[in-house]
């Protein structure tokens, strides 16, 4: 479909370290200290990758409807 499609291109518009956290908190519903330690951040930082990750998403997406 047309939003799966803008979700896709939405989420190709993120950084690689953002991508990944999203990966790991959603896709594969890791917590957010389960995350840092894969990806050999602090708690803080990843917390800061997903809110950045959802905000730009949120606008990008924003602009499809």
């Amino acid at each position: 479909s047309l939003r799966t499609g803008a979700v896709r291109l939405a989420l190709q518009q993120l950084t690689d370290e953002q991508q990944q956290v999203l990966a790991l908190r959603f896709e594969q519903g890791r917590s957010v200290a389960d995350t840092a330690e894969l990806l050999n951040k602090s708690v803080t930082a990843v917390k800061q990758l997903q809110f950045r990750a959802v905000a730009a998403l949120r606008r990008q997406l924003g602009e499809w409807q």
